[in-house]
């Protein structure tokens, strides 16, 4: 029972209810005295802490989950995001490239913690490391992967390696907006319909990106379509349109599912947007209040 209810994309995760991360974590506490130093319940309670910013007691039970057993890929993908919430830039690429090195690519989370090194690359300076990673283990076809994270990672890369400074790659979003098109053309996951219409608006798919606005589906359906308008303004440099559109969103973002970092990418379009309208006071005001681990490590945002 534990096991559907708790899992990243598990009923509660993809619930769309707001206050589901406090909802989580209030379900695994109780429970910590029964479980003991298991492994798999470790690492599932440090994920719920750290997404709240108990950073401490994360750190403490994703430690535990990995003397237990650290070969564990899940428990190394939470401990990265501990690095990601703490700012943690090099320090994250060097221990997760570490333990990336014997992973196998048929192994679930590969893509998935190949989006970490991706991301940490690219804000890193490592910008050829970073496209490397992108063409050999996450786009479609380089990738083996849930479907849902193949979609995830490779559409936020493209569109926080746009926000970095990179110039758009055409080719490349109409690779991954017809892969959104094959396996998530408006399924209902919030989740995985946000990429898909950020994919759609930046391949230019105005008919299947009108599909997502017109009829949104699942428990986080009025999101849906504010999302998918803001991603449109964000391909089309309307950056007053992407501003009206997702800022409202960030307060109860949460209900998208997903981690903190993945939906970073709400909180970096809004900046970004703010960047590129010439209101760059307010954009470092709304990232440093939202986003505080980055002004140790820089934002990894062109002009911020």
């Amino acid at each position: 029972m534990l096991a559907p209810a708790t899992g990243v994309f598990g009923l509660i995760g993809f619930s769309g209810k707001s206050g589901r991360e406090v909802e989580q974590l209030a379900m695994l506490e109780p429970l910590a005295t029964h479980y003991g130093d298991d492994w798999w319940f470790r690492t599932v309670l440090a994920f719920a802490e750290i997404e709240l910013h108990r950073l401490d007691s994360g750190f403490n039970n994703i430690e535990a989950a990995l003397r237990g057993f650290p070969r564990n890929a899940h428990a190394a993908h939470i401990k990265a995001h501990l690095f990601y919430e703490k700012g943690q830039r090099e320090e994250g690429l060097a221990y997760l490239g570490q333990w990336n090195a014997d992973y196998p690519r048929e192994g679930q989370l590969h893509c998935h913690i190949n989006w970490h090194l991706a991301l940490w690359s690219l804000e890193t300076g490592r910008r050829d490391q970073a496209w490397k990673i992108y063409r050999e283990a996450l786009h479609p076809g380089g990738s083996w992967g849930p479907q849902i994270n193949v979609l995830t990672d490779c559409a936020s890369f493209l569109a926080r390696a746009e926000m970095a400074g990179e110039p758009r790659d055409p080719g490349l979003w109409r690779e991954i907006s017809q892969y959104a098109a094959k396996w998530f053309p408006n399924s209902g996951i919030i989740f995985a319909d946000m990429h898909s219409a950020l994919a759609f608006a930046m391949a230019g798919d105005a008919e299947a990106l009108a599909r997502i606005i017109e009829n949104p589906k699942g428990p986080a359906a009025d999101i849906v379509a504010p999302i998918a308008r803001g991603f449109d303004g964000l391909a089309k440099g309307d950056w007053t349109r992407v501003v009206d559109e997702l800022r409202p969103v960030l307060a109860t973002h949460e209900r998208v599912g997903g981690s903190r970092a993945q939906r970073d990418l709400l909180e970096y379009s809004v900046t970004c947007a703010l960047l590129r309208s010439g209101r760059a006071d307010d954009a470092r005001r709304l990232i440093a209040s939202r986003r505080p681990q980055n002004p140790a490590s820089g934002v990894p945002l062109a002009g911020i």
